[in-house]
């Protein structure tokens, strides 16, 4: 069936639920309150439920620690930021041909953080091994910088079924939300 986008109760992006009786089971407790709903339903013996698309927490849920999702430069977030194109020589790469690349090599102390490492392609990797751009006559063609975002938004649903994304993206735009509070 469909998953289901959660948010805060102060509207930021909580997580994705993966199953819809989970979804279902926090607005059937009034833990929470469907703002989109897909025209799917589910009949029960008395009664017929339509799926929430995306929820809203009506408390606010604690986190332990705030979670730094998009501050760990994975491959997707990395690739997406940089439109996969190599950072270096400007090639268009894919995710099985491209690299990631430390500016600053973790051996000389580079942080593993999104405004230290770009997408590269295996030649200039390999090229500039674990030294500085300037040390081995190369130059990057955009600076390293934290995901936009439109850039999360991308991150996210980049592999949500189409169906998914009009919903979530639909509400976020009629809300006028992003996903993270400032």
């Amino acid at each position: 069936m469909s998953r289901c986008m959660v948010l805060n109760a102060s509207y930021e992006f909580l997580a994705i639920e993966e199953h819809w009786i989970d979804a279902l089971g926090l607005v059937l407790s009034g833990k929470a309150v469907p703002l989109e709903e897909y025209p799917d339903v589910v009949r029960g013996q008395r009664h017929n439920f339509r799926l929430p698309a995306v929820v809203l927490m009506r408390y606010q849920v604690k986190t332990l620690r705030r979670r730094q999702v998009f501050n760990v430069p994975t491959r997707k977030a990395v690739f997406i930021r940089d439109a996969f194109e190599c950072q270096y020589c400007g090639t268009r790469i894919s995710m099985t041909t491209g690299t990631r690349d430390h500016v600053i090599p973790r051996s000389r102390g580079g942080p593993d953080t999104m405004i230290n490492v770009v997408t590269a392609c295996r030649g200039c990797n390999v090229r500039k091994d674990d030294k500085l751009p300037d040390e081995v006559g190369m130059a990057l063609r955009n600076r390293p910088r934290a995901l936009t975002e439109d850039e999360k938004i991308q991150c996210l649903i980049k592999l949500v079924r189409a169906k998914e994304r009009n919903a979530w993206m639909g509400c976020l735009r009629r809300l006028g939300l992003g996903l993270w509070a400032a």
